[in-house]
């Protein structure tokens, strides 16, 4: 079902499209790019920037170009508190994304949820494009299924009735049993027509499910067979982030 657009809406939508694309960027990022990347005239963006520039979302780099301003770095500070984690993902999740030539992402766990924090996407025009902040349900698709793959099996039942009529629970089961028993899972068009993922969960020294870790991409060149290859890759480079997490949630270090 597609959620009804309030009226109205579609400065607001701009302006935070926008906002996605600065953050995206990476680097500072030029008027007619972000114009591009969004769909805007270039003198619409401006206008747009202007307004989040004034407000702090946005800031002019002395280079050129806008980069992400104080007031979002300050509001992401409140609420993703581990920001040494995300930044010590990055270059992993980058090499991945370098190694498979697909979209690599990171996913966190929000509810019944999978929610894509952090990507590095591909170089191919024809791509996975990682936005973040999209959630996908635990139960259907390979970032989710790493993760519920790993939770109590109280946790992981009471996920699965609350999923009603759109599962099958007995299937679910199996796939989350083959999701333990071969490290990794393996999705097509779960969740995205066309595409084909792989994902590894990221797991404390404790055995806690921290997140997951997924390579995405057009399944007719990441193709089941490279998918499945490359998870040897992933759950290696998925060990450093396990540490991340642990020094992330030590005592005193929060």
């Amino acid at each position: 079902m597609t959620a009804s657009r309030t009226e109205g809406g579609d400065t607001a939508r701009r302006a935070l499209r926008l906002v996605e694309a600065v953050v995206a960027s990476g680097s500072p990022a030029g008027l007619q790019e972000l114009a591009d990347t969004v769909g805007l005239s270039k003198s619409t963006a401006y206008r747009l920037l202007r307004v989040l520039q004034e407000e702090a979302y946005v800031s002019r780099a002395d280079s050129g170009g806008y980069r992400v301003g104080t007031r979002l770095m300050g509001l992401a500070a409140e609420v993703m508190p581990r920001a040494d984690v995300f930044a010590g993902a990055r270059p992993v999740l980058r090499a991945l994304a370098d190694m498979s030539g697909e979209t690599a992402t990171l996913h966190l766990r929000a509810g019944d949820e999978a929610v894509l924090v952090l990507g590095a996407e591909s170089d191919y025009e024809l791509r996975r494009a990682a936005r973040l902040g999209s959630a996908t349900p635990l139960h259907r698709g390979c970032s989710g299924h790493a993760i519920l793959a790993h939770l109590p099996a109280q946790e992981v039942a009471a996920i699965l009735a609350r999923a009603g009529d759109a599962i099958r629970p007995a299937e679910v089961e199996a796939s989350l049993a083959s999701v333990r028993a071969d490290g990794f899972a393996l999705s097509t068009g779960a969740n995205h027509p066309g595409l084909r993922g792989v994902a590894v969960p990221v797991r404390t020294t404790d055995g806690r499910v921290a997140a997951s870790v997924a390579v995405s991409g057009p399944a007719d060149r990441w193709t089941a067979k490279r998918a499945t290859a490359f998870a040897e890759v992933m759950v290696d480079r998925c060990a450093r982030l396990s540490l991340l997490f642990d020094a992330a949630e030590a005592p005193g270090t929060a």
